[in-house]
């Protein structure tokens, strides 16, 4: 479970990116932020794991604080999953995916047979492993990401526009792959993303966000479509376009 408690995020330059936001992410739950660039979403996924501290109010996962905790285990506890993946060049795949196993003090041995079993949960040939990013696709990369993402069986998982580098029909490909996982691991997810049909597919919960992380909706894909609160979810997510309508 992901609790935020009132958190308020102003930055030096006076800057305030999070205005008294509160939310509970159920366990083995897909909680999906939606916005456009600059409201907020990002930093409040960077609160759970201390990327970014609030300037007041609280994060939780579980019954811990995270402001109690020290910012590196935390981390190696979470997975987390950015847009172009952010693998390491000069490693291997099988290192990349290895690397927060072998900080941990797992042997080398142990920790490859690990990265072999993970590149086979996420579709990927084990002939793979010794290959570096730069001979992989953009979306093979990304798979890449989350099987490091899972490498230290984190109960959570943070994705931070996971799939917009990569071409449309990989991105879809990734979607349905990723509700693959989801359906098999049962993951406590926190998603961010602009696209909305991204957004309706994949969460449990939505939460459409305005200027300053200001949830203008909060409920399921299909609530949010049946019900918009107002003017502006209605033409954020297209409300009035037939394919929201198609899409579940």
């Amino acid at each position: 479970m992901i609790r935020f408690d009132h958190v308020h995020k102003q930055f030096p330059d006076g800057t305030t990116a999070v205005d008294d936001f509160s939310l509970v992410v159920p366990s083995h739950e897909v909680a999906v932020l939606l916005g456009s660039s600059g409201c907020g979403k990002t930093t409040l996924m960077r609160m759970v794991n201390r990327m970014v501290d609030p300037t007041s109010g609280s994060v939780w996962i579980d019954d811990d604080n995270v402001a109690d905790l020290d910012p590196v285990p935390l981390r190696r506890r979470i997975g987390y999953v950015m847009q172009n993946a952010g693998l390491l060049p000069h490693r291997t795949i099988a290192d990349n995916i290895a690397t927060v196993p072998l900080l941990e003090g797992v042997d080398k041995k142990t920790a490859r047979q690990k990265a072999d079993e993970l590149l086979q949960l996420v579709g990927m040939s084990t002939s793979t492993a010794d290959r570096y990013p730069s001979q992989l696709s953009g979306g093979q990369r990304q798979r890449v990401g989350v099987a490091r993402a899972l490498a230290a069986d984190p109960n959570i998982l943070l994705m931070d526009e996971p799939f917009g580098a990569v071409d449309p029909l990989v991105r879809r490909d990734l979607q349905s792959w990723l509700l693959e996982i989801q359906a098999h691991l049962a993951k406590t997810i926190l998603f961010v993303t602009h696209d909305v049909d991204e957004a309706f597919l994949l969460g449990d919960q939505v939460l459409v966000l305005r200027e300053g992380a200001e949830i203008a909706q909060q409920g399921t894909p299909d609530e949010i479509l049946d019900h918009p609160a107002d003017d502006f979810v209605r033409t954020f997510v297209g409300i009035d376009l037939p394919s929201r309508r198609r899409r579940r």
